[in-house]
C-alpha cells in the first residue's frame, strides 16, 4: 500500500562550512537563514555536498540538531547513506530521533552492490523510520544505479519510500520512472543543469548545489517550471547557466564553497582532505565569473 507524497520544489544540498578543520556552526546557521529567506522548500544536511564521508558521528548530530532548530520554516532532510548498511541504519535512527523531516539515502559507494543488495539496504533503512525517504542514484560517484524495477519493488513495499534524486543526464530513464511510478512518487533532478529537462518529463523539483548561492533564483526557476511556464524558466536559467556550468569545474563542493566565501556567505572555502584545493586556473576562472 502506498501513499501520496507532497514533496516538491527546491531542496538545497547544503555545504558544511569549515574553519581550521572544524565545523563553523555560525556560518551554518547563516546559510540556513539564507535558504529560508530565499524561498527554498527544504535543505539536505550531511549529504555529498556536505562532505558526508568525512563527518564524525558527533558532527553529524550537531549539524542535524542545528538544522532542525534553525530551519523550522522548511523541510530538513538528513543524508543517511553509507557504504555500510549498518551505518546507514544507525544514522537513520539518529536523524529520526533528532526530528528531521525525512532521509536522503545515497546508494552504497565503492562496494557496488547488486540490485538485490540495494533492496535489502533500502528496506533496512525504511524499517528504521516512518519518515519519508528519498532514494539517491548517482552512478558517477557510486558505480551503481538503482534499476527502475528496484525502485518499483521498494515503493510497493514501503509507503515511506516516496521519491528519488536522479543525478544523471538520462532523460529517457526519468520519463520511464515518472510514467511507471505516477504522481505519488517524487522525482528530483540531482543536477542543476538537468532541472528543466527533467521537470518537463514529470520531475517535481531539484536537489540543488547552485541554490547554496542563489536560492531565490533557483526557487523561482522551479516554481516557473512547476507551473508549466518553461519559456520563462528557460529565460531565467540562461542567466544562471554560466555559474551552473562552473560548479563542477572541479570536484563538488570545492567550486561552490569558493563562491560562497567570495560572496561573504561563509567565512572559509575550506574542504576536508582528501578533496584538496582548487587549482589556480579554476580560481581564476571562477573569479572572472564573479567579476
Amino acid at each position: 500500500m502506498t501513499e501520496k507524497t507532497s514533496l516538491k520544489g527546491l531542496y538545497t544540498a547544503l555545504v558544511t562550512p569549515l574553519v581550521d578543520g572544524e565545523i563553523n556552526l555560525n556560518d551554518f546557521r547563516r546559510l540556513i537563514s539564507f535558504q529560508v529567506e530565499g524561498g527554498a522548500d527544504g535543505i539536505v544536511v550531511a549529504g555529498t555536498t556536505g562532505e558526508s564521508p568525512t563527518l564524525t558521528g558527533g558532527e553529524f548530530i550537531s549539524l542535524l540538531e542545528t538544522a532542525v532548530a534553525n530551519g523550522k520554516q522548511m523541510k530538513v532532510f538528513a543524508g543517511v547513506g553509507s557504504c555500510s548498511t549498518t551505518e546507514a541504519v544507525r544514522k537513520t535512527k539518529i536523524a529520526h530521533d533528532i526530528g528531521v523531516s525525512g532521509m536522503l539515502a545515497v546508494t552504497p559507494y565503492y562496494n557496488r552492490p547488486t540490485q538485490s543488495g540495494l533492496v535489502e539496504y533500502y528496506s533496512r533503512i525504511a524499517d528504521a523510520t516512518d519518515r519519508p525517504i528519498i532514494l539517491y542514484s548517482v552512478p558517477s560517484r557510486c558505480g551503481v544505479e538503482i534499476a527502475i524495477d528496484t525502485i518499483s519493488t521498494l515503493r510497493s513495499r514501503y509507503s515511506n519510500i516516496v521519491g528519488i534524486k536522479e543525478a544523471t543526464e538520462n532523460c529517457s530513464r526519468v520519463e520511464k520512472i515518472t510514467d511507471l511510478m505516477g504522481e505519488d512518487f517524487a522525482v528530483f533532478s540531482g543536477n542543476d543543469s538537468m532541472t528543466l529537462p527533467f521537470m518537463s518529463l514529470g520531475a517535481v523539483g531539484v536537489v540543488s548545489v547552485m541554490s547554496n548561492i542563489t536560492p531565490h533564483e533557483m526557487a523561482r526557476l522551479v516554481a516557473l517550471a512547476g507551473a508549466g511556464d518553461f519559456r520563462g524558466a528557460l529565460h531565467l536559467y540562461r542567466t544562471m547557466q554560466p555559474m551552473i556550468s562552473k560548479l563542477f569545474i572541479e570536484t563538488n563542493p570545492l567550486p561552490v564553497k569558493f563562491l560562497l566565501e567570495a560572496k561573504g556567505i561563509i567565512s572559509s572555502a575550506q574542504c576536508r582532505s582528501p578533496l584538496g584545493e582548487l587549482s589556480e586556473s579554476s580560481v581564476a576562472e571562477l573569479s572572472r565569473l564573479l567579476d
